[in-house]
């Protein structure tokens, strides 16, 4: 029953998912190929117009990012309402699976969507850096006039490794290194995704207590729940403060990391304990405050 459960989750999805993988293609494609289309040969005569077109290029990209990213979590919230509050809550409280395997399944089919999402956004990321650096190289290697295989490939390589140069000292000015920043990263990008999810959906539970204005509610419960982490992540601030003030002082020196990290781990614990009650709240109120349309 829960792969049934999975598989019907996974149908509500995919549509609207597909709509935004294309729609973040289709800027990527714009944006690489204003990117390979600007040549140097032609910057007297076409500069504006090639400058122009770069920048309305990225600005599309980006704002397709923030569409998409949007999109998933609205996507989120109507598929839990709709489902779990509305007419077709009654198919779904039916099912011979309990309230919490229901949630749970809702949750985790939410949370691998934004995934897919992010790991969507991350390659069309590493796709136009890769369309623009091999499109610089190849320029500065043409401007040297260089006609030979070996020599391009040298030049290549000696290019790679002058920016490969710049990560060295990563490390003594982060006071980490690179791979575990971007191990910490993506486990913090992770959790707090997770969490992010649950208090998207537990939102739309609090607005069910609003039985004539629901989804009004929904976005008063919302705008409510992020105030109340602003409040947090204000005080998650706290530290940091402290080891400006230290280093500053002369009393202690800290690296970007040591700055950073542990305002960056409270915030992050302080969303994990607001989707702890988000959680909790979801389950309460389709078990105990159900009030289908």
């Amino acid at each position: 029953m829960l792969g049934k459960l999975f598989k019907y989750e996974w149908k509500g999805f995919r549509f609207p998912l597909m709509i935004m993988l294309i729609v973040l293609a289709g800027t990527t494609a714009l944006a690489c190929g204003v990117i390979l289309s600007i040549n140097p040969r032609y910057d007297d005569a076409f500069r504006g117009f090639s400058v122009s077109s770069l920048i309305l290029s990225l600005l599309m990209y980006y704002f397709g990012i923030i569409g998409c990213s949007l999109g998933v979590m609205l996507v989120i919230a109507i598929r839990f309402y709709k489902t779990c509050y509305s007419d077709n809550g009654y198919l779904t409280h039916t099912l011979p699976v309990s309230t919490q395997k229901i949630l749970n399944v809702k949750i985790i089919s939410s949370f691998i969507t934004v995934m897919l999402m992010t790991l969507a956004t991350v390659a069309t990321v590493f796709i136009i850096l890769n369309v623009g650096l091999n499109h610089i190289i190849s320029i500065a290697i043409a401007e040297e006039g260089y006609t030979n295989i070996h020599d391009i490939e040298e030049a290549r390589r000696a290019i790679y490794e002058e920016i490969s140069s710049v990560f060295t000292g990563f490390k003594d000015v982060f006071g980490i290194s690179l791979g575990m920043y971007i191990a910490y990263m993506i486990v913090y990008y992770i959790i707090a995704v997770f969490s992010n999810v649950v208090t998207v959906l537990g939102c739309v539970s609090l607005g069910q207590l609003y039985a004539k204005h629901r989804i009004i509610g929904a976005i008063i419960a919302y705008f409510v729940v992020q105030f109340i982490l602003q409040i947090f992540m204000r005080i998650a601030i706290i530290p940091m403060y402290g080891r400006m003030m230290s280093n500053i002082g002369g009393h202690e020196k800290y690296t970007i990391f040591g700055f950073l990290s542990p305002t960056m781990n409270l915030t992050l614990l302080f969303m994990v304990i607001m989707a702890a009650a988000m959680y909790f709240i979801n389950l309460h109120m389709m078990t105990k405050k159900l009030n289908l349309e």
